[in-house]
């Protein structure tokens, strides 16, 4: 067969990709405008570098969309804790432990799952993760008994656990496809997408529980899961490709069937052959990652800086519902749905910012300074979220303690939104180009961070409020998240030198590549 005599010649002749510094700079491959393509891709038209670019955006689309289907999903009862709460007879509070539940999954789900990916493929695990999410799903909308409960929050923590896998592989993908002038509008669409499926989880939910049964919340996922789940089978390609010696990708075959066969059944014929050692170690790697100096100091920015938006998003139908005697607003679900769209305006604006910013401020701050790359020029797209969080946080919270109309505490929600959303993808991209050849790893262990602190919260949130009030709970927040900031600018201080601190065994960037051959961007 023709894809065996590739194989064949592949393994024979490996095609390696020369480090750009080894290149000169005369021969290197550019863009039409004058900037050098980092990495360098091979001559090989199988080599992912050199995909049409309609090919690349197809798998970054659906890998968003995979990422906006699972996110959905995990947080698509949170406006239904009101009606769940009276069949389950529990609080709102306890009932929103079941999202905290699902919150926990994602945060935890890919350091379980990704690791298979090196033995059974990317686009494997995001199939069969989907596929395991669509069950879960379905599991959560079967539990409608008061005795049912504690089943409930199981079926949730594993929803959170499976939907968590895509966008966490997704960031290995876009490594693989995209080179380093496109990545920054690549995760902030990827990233985006899946934070949006945050937002628009509960927004849905919302008006579906006004006036249908809580159970709807969930079927409605289900369709759209599966749905996804067939557009990646149908279309999803393993992006990995043979650039070295140590690692010698097969070649598949080039007729559909046998080519899907190849890719999910289960998976292992797209990868290299690796042990269980092989796997236990990327198992371990995302944990080097976040003990590294370089590491820990993005992660721990992700843990304090975006964490008081997971608080805010997951106690907000708390905030809303409550009857005014209590505190709150006293919404209906319906109601806070549609508060939820001043979440919307915050995650829609910081798409388009970040598709505008998030690579041409980098670059031109690197043609500025003679066309030497820093990965460190990524971090100063965040001094915009820096002003925002603080101020959208101090707002949100100055509504809830003197109980402003409901108008001001949406255009808290709004800025805290918009500035959360504008440093993940920052972050994400940031840290990736810090460890290159783990950017699923590096991904991974900031999502844990991401989320920690605010799935810690609503467990002690209360004792919290009773002893400074709630207005200080979240002023506190802010000052927390401008400490978040200075962790920032220790970085683009200081980022070179604190990223030779790091493993050699994990540690690969690009910094001191040229990224210009003296043309303008």
């Amino acid at each position: 067969m023709e894809y065996a005599k590739e194989q064949a010649d592949v393994e024979h002749r490996v095609v390696t990709t020369p480090p750009l510094s080894d290149v000169k700079l005369a021969d290197a491959k550019t863009t039409a405008n004058g900037v050098v393509l980092v990495p360098q891709p091979t001559d090989d038209p199988r080599d992912p570098l050199n995909w049409p670019q309609r090919k690349k955006y197809l798998i970054l689309s659906i890998l968003c969309l995979a990422g906006f289907a699972s996110n959905v999903s995990a947080l698509a009862n949170q406006l239904a804790l009101g009606t769940q709460a009276k069949v389950y007879h529990k609080t709102l509070v306890e009932t929103s432990y079941a999202v905290s539940a699902a919150i926990a999954g994602v945060a935890a789900g890919p350091l379980l799952l990704v690791p298979l990916a090196q033995m059974f493929g990317k686009s494997s695990v995001i199939f069969w993760t989907l596929l395991a999410t669509v069950g879960c799903g379905i599991w959560s909308a079967l539990m409608t008994h008061r005795d049912q409960y504690n089943a409930f929050v199981v079926a949730r923590l594993f929803s959170g656990l499976f939907g968590s896998v895509p966008t966490i592989l997704g960031s290995g993908a876009i490594m693989d496809i995209f080179f380093l002038h496109e990545r920054g509008l690549a995760f902030t669409t990827l990233a985006i997408s899946f934070l949006l499926g945050t937002v628009a989880g509960p927004t849905f939910g919302g008006f579906v529980v006004q006036s249908s049964p809580w159970p709807i919340v969930f079927w409605w996922t289900v369709g759209l899961q599966a749905l996804v789940a067939i557009l990646v089978f149908c279309f999803l390609e393993e992006t990995g490709f043979t650039r070295d010696s140590l690692r010698v990708y097969p070649v598949l075959p080039h007729s559909f069937i046998p080519n899907r066969i190849y890719t999910f059944f289960p998976g292992t014929r797209v990868v290299p052959r690796v042990t269980v050692s092989h796997v236990a170690w990327y198992a371990a790697t995302p944990f080097l990652i976040g003990v590294s100096p370089v590491g820990f100091l993005i992660c721990f920015y992700q843990f304090i800086f975006f964490g008081w938006f997971v608080m805010v998003n997951t106690l907000l139908a708390v905030f809303l519902q409550e009857p005014p005697k209590h505190g709150g607003y006293g919404f209906s679900p319906l109601q806070t749905a549609a508060f939820s769209f001043s979440l919307w305006f915050g995650v829609i604006l910081a798409q388009v910012y970040g598709a505008l910013i998030n690579d041409r401020l980098p670059l031109w701050i690197c043609r500025r300074r003679g066309g030497i790359w820093k990965p460190e020029y990524r971090l100063h797209c965040l001094w915009v979220p820096a002003v925002l969080v603080p101020t959208g946080l101090g707002i949100f919270g100055a509504c809830v303690e003197h109980h402003y109309h409901y108008m001001v505490l949406a255009v808290g929600a709004f800025l805290l939104t918009f500035g959360a959303m504008l440093c993940v993808p920052v972050s994400i991209n940031y840290v990736a180009e810090c460890f290159t050849h783990h950017a699923q790893e590096s991904s991974n262990i900031m999502a844990l961070f991401r989320l920690s602190l605010g799935l810690a919260v609503p467990f002690f949130v209360d004792p919290w409020e009773a002893k400074v009030g709630v207005g200080w709970v979240f002023g506190m927040a802010a000052f927390f998240s401008i400490l978040g900031s200075c962790l920032i600018a220790l970085l683009v201080w200081k980022g070179e030198k604190i990223r030779k601190w790091s493993f050699k065994s994990v540690a690969s960037d690009e910094g001191g590549a040229r990224v210009t051959k003296g043309m303008a961007l």
